[in-house]
């Protein structure tokens, strides 16, 4: 896959998550923003030399550790970076956890489904900055 095509399935599973946020299906809804903030990760991970690479899922230890080396001097600034205090706190962390998507108690708090959709916010503005900056463009 292209970095655009990732960037479209998330937009897509974005579009979903809400619809389904707006309808009070607050735990489907958290499930799909996983794999919002996963396609935005995959973004930065996709090495254009090989791209039918697959780096696993959002709580795959080997997805997170790739992204934190991805691009050091830009993680020093960035959301993505743990100690910034903008980081996804509730997405990447066992807050949010893949399996959780058959306890159908987890993620069904309106003020921690609002959590997730805010994050989701504000790495869409960390990508538009990572284009303005040429780190990421529609080519790749």
């Amino acid at each position: 896959m292209t970095k655009k095509q990732f960037y479209d399935f998330a937009l897509m599973m974005k579009k979903d998550s809400n619809i389904l946020f707006k309808n009070e299906a607050y735990h489907n809804s958290v499930y799909l923003a996983g794999y919002v903030l996963e396609g935005y990760i995959k973004i930065f991970l996709l090495d254009e030399n090989n791209y039918r690479n697959h780096y696993g899922h959002l709580n795959d230890g080997k997805l997170l550790e790739r992204l934190k080396t991805f691009n050091p001097e830009f993680f020093e600034n960035s959301i993505l970076n743990e100690d910034n205090i903008n980081y996804p706190q509730n997405l990447l962390s066992d807050k949010y956890n893949i399996n959780f998507r058959y306890e159908v108690d987890k993620w069904t708090d309106l003020k921690f489904c609002e959590k997730v959709h805010n994050e989701i916010l504000k790495i869409e503005e960390e990508l538009i900055r990572l284009r303005l900056e040429g780190i990421l463009n529609d080519n790749n």
